[in-house]
């Protein structure tokens, strides 16, 4: 059998199908607790299933815990979980899946010796950051306990709202005792030694990193257990580790059934098939605060004040223009974030305001640092937009700067080590959720690379992520994205979509365009 050409016969309602997706490199590892890249993530999603699952539309629909309810306070989670979900592997290996099941998991996230990367990401969860700290030397401290076998309650020290989000990713994967400790230290190595009680279970996983072949694959085949209480329309799925640079064109060739593309990649595919389209990248200005020059509010804002978007609109005329940090994508309390935050306030061209800002500035401005700071970007899409901003600083303010368009991997060095004064960033985010584009701006963030601290954004924030409603939470969120424009660490200026292509023969093949995931179970050929 050649993998590679392999569809599968479908039936008559279009299961049985064999779907083929490419991933540029061999995950890490598929133990959920310790997983930390995006393709383990890819994969996990497909053979693994949490408490609960999150749908296509952003919305959660039910996991394992077929229902729960929460205290007034928001601190008590309690799960009455289904007991028709088994764990299978690729050899005879079957069981039930059980509330122990999610305790051991989250016992494990947090035991200092797992070393897992994610572990702080559940921190809400009672007695949790003093047990991974080692302040708590016993993990059964932590606020989950098994009520019975098939139900679970989880206790948190503070409210979070995203919290039943957190539960359908890869760190809150239940992991079964028996078949850990029967892995001696392979658990989710490999084939023989990843167990599966989601939709798919690995069948067979080969990778040389020293050749590069058609062979470099994962195989996985439907979890005959769970299909027997929800249809799994697929046979299999099957993942080539391939170069990324293959992507496009085994996806035109028929290689693969579907593929995600940014706007460029997008322009170059023509043909019959279903398209969806995501507007998930925000694209802006940011400015190294730990540069003198940008230590200076004032003079942050003078510079934001003469952006125009206006003219920027020629240059830019493949993107939509910014109007925030977080982009439309994100949906809050069943709508637009955009839509819920209303007016945006970031600043519009005004070069008196801009002069105002200047003045009040310009004691504390060092002349000399007015030439030579580095503009740096990783793609050409905005040098024109970027051209025109500078052309506007050097007129007014006699603020000279230099472009410096570096490769990916260049840039993301340069971005981290902080050797630049201004960048041209791309918030992706992690999660559908409006703290997902401005926690990289909070002290503590691994991915603040601006340098940025404010004691009012900071509050803001913790704030949010503490609030019991969700309501509260959106209504603090705005706050703080329109605390971050108005001292201009961050200049909008377009989102860029993200494109997830299906081939014609196929059908129901969801992708997620902030995990990166891809939910098959319900795919379908013609």
């Amino acid at each position: 059998m050649c993998i590679t050409t392999f569809s599968g016969c479908s039936e008559d309602d279009g299961s049985g199908g064999i779907f083929k997706y490419d991933i540029s490199y061999n995950p890490g590892s598929l133990d959920p607790q310790t997983a930390a890249d995006a393709n383990s993530d890819l994969l996990i999603s497909n053979i693994y299933m949490g408490l609960l699952t999150a749908n296509p539309d952003g919305s959660l629909g039910e996991g394992v815990a077929e229902d729960y309810i929460v205290s007034d306070d928001g601190l008590v989670y309690t799960f009455r979980l289904r007991q028709d979900v088994f764990w299978i592997d690729s050899g005879e290996f079957e069981a039930q899946c059980t509330a122990n099941d999610f305790v051991f998991a989250f016992q494990r996230l947090f035991d200092p010796d797992t070393r897992a990367a994610r572990a702080s990401e559940y921190y809400c969860i009672k007695n949790a950051e003093q047990v991974n700290r080692g302040y708590i030397p016993i993990v059964s401290e932590i606020g989950v306990r098994a009520l019975g076998d098939f139900e679970l309650e989880i206790t948190l020290s503070y409210p979070n709202p995203q919290f039943p989000t957190l539960l359908t990713k890869s760190p809150a994967m239940p992991c079964n005792e028996e078949y850990f400790i029967r892995a001696q230290g392979k658990y989710g190595l490999d084939a023989e030694n990843t167990p599966s009680n989601g939709d798919f279970y690995i069948r067979t996983w080969d990778y040389d990193p020293y050749t590069i072949t058609d062979n470099n694959h994962i195989i996985l085949r439907r979890n005959y257990k769970t299909s027997e209480r929800d249809q799994v329309f697929p046979q299999g799925l099957n993942f080539f580790i391939v170069d990324e640079k293959g992507f496009l064109s085994d996806f035109l060739s028929g290689t693969t059934s579907c593929i995600a593309v940014t706007d460029e990649q997008a322009e170059s595919i023509t043909g019959e098939y279903t398209v969806s389209s995501y507007s998930n990248i925000s694209v802006g200005l940011t400015f190294n605060t730990d540069y003198e020059l940008f230590t200076n509010t004032g003079f942050r804002q003078a510079l934001a004040c003469l952006v125009s978007h206006e003219d920027m609109s020629q240059a830019l005329s493949h993107y939509e223009l910014s109007d925030g940090v977080v982009p439309q994508e994100v949906t809050l309390l069943d709508k637009s974030y955009r839509e819920y935050a209303g007016e945006s306030a970031k600043y519009t061209y005004n070069e008196a305001d801009a002069k105002k800002f200047y003045t009040l500035a310009e004691p504390s401005i060092d002349k000399e640092q007015l030439v030579g700071a580095r503009i740096i970007m990783s793609d050409d899409t905005t040098q024109e937009a970027v051209s025109y901003i500078m052309q506007e600083w050097q007129r007014v303010f006699g603020f000279y700067c230099v472009v410096q368009q570096l490769s990916q991997e260049e840039y993301d060095k340069r971005l981290q080590e902080g050797d630049y004064e201004i960048a041209v960033v791309e918030l992706t985010g992690g999660y559908n959720s409006p703290e997902a584009y401005l926690k990289p701006f909070t002290r503590n963030s691994s991915e603040n690379v601006t340098g940025y601290h404010s004691t009012d954004f900071e509050r803001l924030m913790t704030r949010a992520g503490r609030a019991v409603e969700l309501s509260e939470s959106a209504d603090l969120y705005v706050q703080a994205e329109r605390l971050l424009l108005s001292e201009a660490i961050f200049i909008p200026l377009c989102y860029k979509n993200e494109y997830f292509f299906i081939e014609e023969d196929a059908r129901d093949i969801y992708y997620n365009p902030f995990t990166k995931s891809v939910d098959f179970s319900k795919a379908k050929t013609e």
